[in-house]
């Protein structure tokens, strides 16, 4: 390893580890240098560098040190079990990851490993598997201290326990008994399910210190298992959702700029090592009047997602809202978007706060209910911090394993009570006994409000733009800003635009209740009218 790897590694471990400082985690020099130095011993397997050793960049040092040295400092297991690593095409990444795997392989503590290349088709999962193999065949020690076994796509090492590397795709005909040590998925923008995945993940339960490697460029399937992995990083990178065991390292171009030749060097940290400029440059003139080279150009290059939107409303725009004590003897609108039997129903008032010589803000109030026995389980299958935010009081809890609509109703009559409530909205088609016994039995004001563009558009554009000017005040509310970030929207020839249910990547009820909020608020006179309102009272 050359003294400027050292350098370079160790100092960025003591910069890391200030930063970690006042947390319950720690990089590990001595590990951090044993796999730097493992990896740069290896031999590059084709290309240029065909045979060269490992001259690791910046950003390869960076991923190694943060997901396999960085350790809690109580229990010295790794932080992280699921890195993902998003990077275009031409940048290492199929190199820096068999090189990874061999070191897990050979130079890791654990005994017993399994360690599967996963991929949707055998031709893909074999590409990290065969520079493994490469890798090895180039390393005189490496060799004679393993088995390759062709026809099984197997590597063991020779030793009294059982540590080998196997190839694995979504089609293998039996994938129970798996107890995956580490695992790669290349390309998991390509699969077809998120079933080989789940497997995989369902098998490392029983491992201590398991590792889920995630390598992929952008791809096509807005709504595929990739995508919503991408997603969830953002959010936690965004600090919208909370797990400190997912780390990830994303390069993209800004989709709005991406002819900008500074957002493909943003995008390609190898650019000059693995990537030459001068070939982005040919490929981009190519794009010159032809969509499909464009759209190949954007997702393998500069690694945007084909037809990507990009969030409806930028967190950090959401954020900066200025925070106000909630009045409540204000005149309140409310959107109520009930769930189904086991899912989030949303109440969400809205209240315009007039101000001398200033356009008005207005003021929101959510409030959330979910089934109480559904909870802990809904936590841990969508990664969503739910018990957090159910112990704050940002979530209320029903009785039992579907919502309890008695329950509910006696909380929504509470608020009304509570609240200076004109009138609230309420999902025409998801209409329930609820809302019989909440308007005629308890009196409380509620319409129906359709669902659909004419009545949608409006509202939905209002709230965006009083959000981009900063006058939604919403005191940073996790579970609406969680929700928020979700949105994905439909647009119909009219360009008419509305929250989709169907194509958001998780729960946005808060924001659709928010909307209707708006809605009630405009046709009550107190703000400009909706078109078209698609309304009935009752």
């Amino acid at each position: 390893m050359s003294s400027e790897i050292i350098k370079q590694a160790r100092d960025y471990i003591a910069c890391a580890n200030k930063e970690l400082a006042k947390s319950e985690y720690f990089i590990d020099e001595k590990l951090a240098l044993k796999v730097v130095g493992f990896v740069s011993l290896l031999r590059h397997t084709g290309g240029k560098f065909a045979g060269h050793r490992f001259a690791l960049l910046p950003f390869q040092i960076k991923f190694l040190i943060d997901v396999i040295a960085t350790l809690n400092k109580k229990s010295l297991t790794r932080r992280y079990k699921t890195a993902l690593l998003f990077l275009p095409r031409k940048n290492g990444k199929t190199e820096l990851i068999a090189a990874l795997l061999n070191y897990f392989l050979f130079a890791d503590s654990e005994q017993g490993k399994e360690i599967y290349c996963a991929a949707n088709e055998t031709e893909q999962a074999k590409i990290i598997f065969g520079a493994m193999e490469t890798m090895i065949n180039q390393d005189a020690t490496l060799s004679k201290n393993c088995s390759c076994f062709k026809s099984t796509k197997t590597i063991e090492t020779k030793s009294k326990f059982k540590n080998f590397v196997k190839v694995l795709t979504a089609n293998a005909s039996t994938k129970d008994g798996l107890k995956p040590y580490v695992f790669v998925y290349d390309e998991l923008h390509a699969a077809k399910d998120g079933e080989l995945w789940r497997v995989l993940e369902e098998g490392t339960i029983n491992r201590a210190n398991p590792l889920a490697i995630i390598i992929s460029t952008a791809g096509y399937n807005q709504n595929g298992i990739m995508k919503q992995k991408y997603d969830y990083a953002k959010q936690v990178r965004s600090g919208i959702i909370k797990d400190d065991s997912f780390y990830s390292m994303i390069f993209e171009a800004d989709s709005a700029n991406w002819r900008d030749e500074a957002e493909w060097i943003k995008a390609n940290p190898a650019l000059g090592s693995g990537v030459l400029i001068e070939n982005l440059r040919d490929r981009f003139l190519k794009t010159q009047g032809n969509s499909e080279e464009e759209l190949s150009f954007k997702t393998k290059h500069l690694n945007i997602w084909a037809s990507s939107s990009s969030a409806w409303i930028d967190d950090e725009i959401w954020q900066s809202a200025p925070k106000l004590e909630i009045s409540e003897n204000l005149e309140w609108f409310g959107g109520l978007d009930l769930a189904s039997v086991n899912d989030i129903t949303a109440y969400v008032l809205l209240a315009r706060i007039d101000r001398e010589n200033e356009p008005p803000l207005y003021q929101i109030k959510p409030f959330f209910w979910l089934p109480e026995s559904g909870a802990q389980a809904r936590a841990r299958r969508d990664r969503v911090p739910y018990l957090s935010w159910i112990n704050q009081g940002f979530i209320r809890v029903t009785p039992g394993n579907v919502i309890d609509y008695d329950y509910l109703r006696r909380d929504i009559v509470e608020i009304n009570e509570q609240f200076n409530i004109k009138l609230s909205a309420y999902d025409r088609w998801n209409s329930h006994e609820i809302m019989n016994k909440l308007q005629n039995d308890d009196g409380l004001a509620f319409s129906q409000y359709g669902q659909g563009f004419a009545s949608m558009s409006a509202p939905s554009k209002e709230i965006y733009s009083l959000a981009m000017n900063k006058r939604l005040i919403h005191n940073d509310n996790p579970v609406l800003r969680w929700m928020i970030s979700n949105v994905e929207l439909e647009r119909d020839a009219s360009d008419n635009i509305k929250p989709s249910k169907k194509k958001s990547r998780e729960k946005i009820d808060g924001v659709v209740a928010l909307i209707m909020a708006y809605a009630m608020m405009s046709l009550s006179g107190q703000d400009k009218p909706v078109p078209e309102p698609s309304i009935r009272f009752l």
